[in-house]
């Protein structure tokens, strides 16, 4: 599920690059040791799925498991084994653990693993983010992935109506969604009309116009400037 927050713990620093360049969806907060993480969790948090190595130096991976779940019963646990350590993988699920999956990793299998996991959370957790929390977090994830942010794929990932997360939306943040997804592209716009030297078709297609005609006219409708003039106005 997006908007959600993963903790990644291994002591590997090639496989918390790897989950980072794989979990785009996702913002990733990653730790080397169990005990930076059980220190990590005794403070309010809004981690909802660890991703959690085995074999670790200091704490264990079960180890860790245990002191997570005494913290907070609630937040959804995925170990992370070598291939072949199915005996580990069950010891694991014996002591609460929610899901496991091996390495190395099928992307297409751990990214459905984790949604199951964050919907079924979810489910049992009524409540647990407020209007304002999933307003704030529908905002990051159109500021991180404004090309393909649509309302349909937000509020299916969400487990809520499209309309419904659009008038939630405008209650909150004083815009409608589509209104706050041109605001962030024009922004992106400008930025790139200031500091690079992208012609402008490759600017639209960078944010994800069909064309360019489309793009130059909500920027000067926007901005009042064509992004031609805009470029020029910064560039002289």
């Amino acid at each position: 599920m997006i908007l959600d927050k993963i903790m990644v713990v291994d002591n590997d620093p090639r496989i918390i690059s790897s989950l980072k360049l794989v979990l785009t969806d996702y913002e990733i907060i990653a730790y080397h040791s169990g005990e930076e993480v059980i220190q990590y969790l005794k403070k309010p948090n809004e981690i909802s799925l660890i991703l959690l190595d085995v074999f670790m130096q200091g704490m264990d991976g079960l180890s860790v498991l245990n002191e997570i779940k005494k913290i907070n019963k609630d937040i959804a646990v995925m170990i992370m084994t070598a291939f072949g350590s199915m005996d580990i993988a069950l010891q694991a699920l014996r002591n609460k653990a929610d899901d496991f999956i091996e390495k190395p990793f099928d992307v297409v299998e751990l990214r459905e693993k984790i949604k199951i996991l964050l919907k079924e959370k979810a489910r049992f957790i009524p409540g647990k983010k407020s209007k304002d929390d999933k307003v704030e977090r529908i905002k990051k994830f159109i500021e991180k992935n404004h090309t393909n942010a649509s309302l349909n794929y937000i509020a299916g990932e969400m487990c809520l109506s499209a309309k419904y997360v659009s008038r939630m939306f405008y209650q909150k943040n004083g815009a409608g969604f589509r209104e706050y997804k041109i605001k962030v592209k024009m922004k992106m716009a400008k930025s790139l009309l200031k500091k690079s030297s992208l012609t402008i078709k490759e600017i639209s297609n960078n944010l994800g116009y069909e064309n360019p005609e489309s793009f130059m006219r909500i920027f000067k409708r926007t901005e009042k400037l064509t992004p031609t003039e805009y470029k020029k106005r910064f560039n002289q």
